[in-house]
């Protein structure tokens, strides 16, 4: 969960767009229950929203990392890639 005082410019968020984190351009306090937030997609684009209270629960620090990362067992236990067909030739060029 995350207080909207804690919403913070360059942070990245997870709950403010459905589908994926998004990354704080900037805030702006609407009274004391209220938050306009820029953010900014995954695509660029810009875009803008108005978070209340009863978003807190919804919200989170996105946490950083590579969705392409594996670990050693990962490698170890996985099939080894199928055969094309194509057979890589080496030219020496002198």
């Amino acid at each position: 969960m995350l207080k909207l005082e804690e919403i913070k410019k360059q942070s990245a968020i997870s709950g403010i767009d459905p589908n994926r984190p998004v990354r704080i351009v900037a805030t702006e306090f609407v009274g004391d229950n209220a938050l306009t937030v820029y953010y900014k997609t995954i695509e660029g684009a810009v875009l803008e929203r108005m978070l209340f209270r009863a978003d807190e629960p919804t919200m989170f620090l996105a946490e950083a990392g590579r969705p392409w990362r594996s670990t050693r067992q990962d490698r170890i236990s996985s099939s080894p890639p199928k055969r094309s067909g194509f057979i890589l030739r080496t030219f020496l060029i002198r």
